[in-house]
C-alpha cells in the first residue's frame, strides 16, 4: 500500500493510504512514504519505489513480530518495520518520521526566532551537503561527513535524518543505502517547501 499525506482511511491522523497494487493514487501527487505488508508475494522496496516513481521513497515494512526479529529489515530495502500487532499507535510514530509536515514548522519557528535569510542560507548549504552525501560512495568520505549531517539535520527538523545519519556516523555501515534514501528524501522537503 502507498502512504502520503491527506485525508485519513486508516486511521493515521494526517495520512491517505491507497492501494499501491497498481502504484499511486491517480488523485495524488508522488507520495511521501510507502507501507508494505509483508505476506507472501508482497513487493520488494525496490519494486514499490519503481512503481511510485520514486527512487527516495521511504518503504515501512508492516510485518508480524517474528519477521521483524528474524530479518535486517534495513539490509533488505525497508526503512521502517511496524508490528502488525501494533497498529496503528505504531504505524503513525513510523510514519512521523518521514512527514513533511514537522519539518516545515521547525524551519518556520527558526525563521521566526532568526530571520528568513539566516535560515534560508543554512537550509541552502545543507541541502548541498545532502546532495554531496547522496552522491557520495566513497565510505570512508561518507563516514567523515555523517556526523556533520546528523547534527544539522536535527538542529534543522530532520529528526529522522539526523538519527540515521547518526547510527552511520558510529559505524553502523550497512545504513548507508538507507542514510542516502533519507538524504535524497530531505532534498525533496527542502525543495517542496521552497
Amino acid at each position: 500500500m502507498l502512504v502520503g499525506p491527506a485525508a485519513t482511511t486508516l486511521h493515521v491522523a494526517g495520512w491517505r493510504l491507497c492501494d499501491g497494487a497498481a502504484g499511486p493514487c491517480a488523485d495524488a501527487g508522488p507520495p511521501d512514504a510507502a507501507l508494505v505488508a509483508i505476506t507472501p508475494g508482497a513487493p520488494a522496496p525496490a519494486r514499490v519505489r519503481a512503481l511510485a516513481e520514486v527512487p527516495y521513497l521511504p518503504v515501512v515494512a508492516l510485518a508480524p513480530d517474528d519477521w521483524i526479529d528474524r530479518h535486517d529489515w534495513r539490509a533488505l530495502g525497508y526503512d521502517a518495520a511496524v508490528s502488525a500487532e501494533a497498529m496503528p499507535e505504531a504505524l503513525a510514530g513510523a510514519l512521523a518520521d518521514w512527514h513533511r509536515d514537522a519539518t516545515w514548522a521547525t524551519l518556520d519557528r527558526l525563521e521566526a526566532s532568526f530571520g528568513a535569510a539566516e535560515v534560508t542560507a543554512l537550509v541552502e548549504r545543507f541541502g548541498a551537503m545532502l546532495v554531496a552525501a547522496r552522491d557520495e560512495r566513497d565510505p570512508a568520505a561518507l563516514a567523515d561527513m555523517a556526523h556533520r549531517v546528523a547534527g544539522i539535520a536535527g538542529t534543522l527538523g530532520f529528526a529522522a535524518l539526523g538519527r540515521l545519519w547518526l547510527r552511520f556516523s558510529e559505524g553502523e555501515n550497512a545504513l548507508a543505502d538507507s542514510a542516502r534514501r533519507a538524504a535524497a528524501h530531505a532534498i525533496e522537503t527542502i525543495a517542496r517547501r521552497g
